[in-house]
């Protein structure tokens, strides 16, 4: 008859399932731990860290060697930050160039604490992580939109896990940072209870496929505590010990990221200078709208612009475009569009639409022109189906310029 184990051995046992479940974490967070006696100089890694130094699992390094990872300006804020955690038992939270055992010039997230005991600073210890990936994509961003770099911020390492049911057993304090809820509130809690009804209605398919492939990757989107919605990039991987599986999860906080994205997107189909939508828009509201929708436009030309900026000079000639603009913003319909087409030509477009409320549009503008800044032009048109965009648009200025013909041989200037 087996022998039961004894206490001894069922605590080595809990210590051992303890390490195995931090090192998981570790491999798939990417974060690596490690600690300082400071009477011994002992310097300890854990296998996650020795993977970020490119050196084997088991290497133990002395503090020398480690902090001859680091470049000597680098040294010097490290060692400035270890000296007033010790002196002031703060601890640090650093993002620093490395050079590996190979050669490989990386990125870390050094975060360090001190330990005391009897009073006195008597152990170091802390968390490094590789985020070469996210700083090269950061300095990207920063090249490209260097106006939005700002924005781009990440929260890092959100590590929870959760049963095949989907009822969180457990969540580290960022990722209750990023929702706002206490560790005590979210525990026990399914993961749906933490989202739009509309968003929770995607969980179960979420658990079906990582029960199936044993990982599963993508996006989620939370609800916080503020009523703020949290997008979550995930990397999940189902994990069996000791006769119990659960998912363990880690994440990264990308909200910032996300309406960054959108932001770009408004942005590249807006004019800079007016707000307007401008040409990519229209191609592709019309690509997606396709050749048989229905609907109008008024093509709306500037009476004398080209006067305005020789005369008052282009600063002033913007500001026109500006106003123009919201005058004619604010006498289209809700869900009509205005575009900027260039230089002083402005259109209206109206989806779902006839002649008639073209020419309804003209008329409002027309009636309301004395508050405009600027005098101007319309012309109406109809779209016909299976005709093309550019034809309609030909048909708009064609309009316009009959108008404007119209009004030379009467020899008025009046706004229509």
């Amino acid at each position: 008859m087996p022998r039961e184990p004894s206490a001894i051995e069922k605590l080595r046992q809990r210590v051992r399932a303890s390490e195995d479940f931090l090192d998981q974490i570790g491999t798939l967070a990417g974060v690596g731990g490690w600690e300082l006696d400071l009477a011994t100089g002992t310097l300890r890694w854990t296998a996650q860290t020795c993977r970020i130094h490119d050196m084997p699992v088991d290497h133990q390094p002395t503090l020398e060697e480690a902090i001859g990872y680091y470049a000597p300006a680098v040294r010097t804020v490290l060692e400035a930050a270890v000296l007033r955690g010790i002196e002031e038992g703060e601890g640090w939270d650093l993002e620093l160039p490395l050079t590996t055992a190979t050669g490989r010039q990386i990125w870390v997230r050094a975060h360090g604490a001190v330990e005391q005991r009897k009073g006195k600073p008597s152990r170091l210890l802390g968390a490094l992580q590789d985020i070469t990936e996210r700083r090269r994509d950061i300095d990207a961003l920063i090249a490209s939109e260097r106006r939005f770099r700002s924005l781009f911020t990440y929260s890092l390492g959100l590590i929870c896990t959760h049963d095949l049911e989907g009822r969180l057993l457990t969540v580290n304090p960022a990722a209750c940072q990023s929702l706002g809820y206490s560790e005590a509130e979210m525990l026990g809690k399914h993961v749906g209870q933490l989202m739009t009804a509309r968003d929770a209605a995607h969980v179960p398919e979420y658990l079906t496929r990582i029960q199936a492939r044993g990982t599963d990757a993508g996006r989620l989107r939370f609800l916080a505590r503020d009523g703020t919605q949290r997008v979550w990039q995930y990397h999940n991987m189902v994990d069996s010990h000791a006769g119990e599986t659960q998912v363990l999860g880690h994440a990264q906080d990308i909200t910032e990221q996300v309406l960054q994205e959108q932001r770009l997107r408004e942005w590249s189909i807006r004019d800079a200078l007016t707000g307007c939508y401008n040409r990519r828009f229209l191609a592709q509201h019309m690509e997606s709208a396709g050749p048989d929708a229905s609907w109008a436009c008024v093509t709306l030309d500037l009476d004398h612009f080209k006067a305005i900026n020789d005369t008052f000079g282009h600063q002033r000639g913007d500001e026109v475009l500006v106003a123009m603009a919201t005058f004619f913003q604010r006498h289209v319909r809700a869900g009509d569009y205005v575009i900027r087409l260039g230089g002083d030509e402005f259109l209206a477009v109206l989806p779902n639409s006839g002649i008639a409320d073209a020419h309804a549009l003209a008329a409002r503008l027309a009636a309301g022109a004395d508050t405009a800044h600027c005098g101007f032009t319309a012309g109406c048109a109809a779209h016909t189906a299976g005709a093309s965009v550019e034809a309609t648009l030909a048909e708009a200025d064609r309009a316009l310029y009959t108008v404007r013909r119209h009004r030379r041989g009467e020899g008025t200037t009046h706004r229509e």
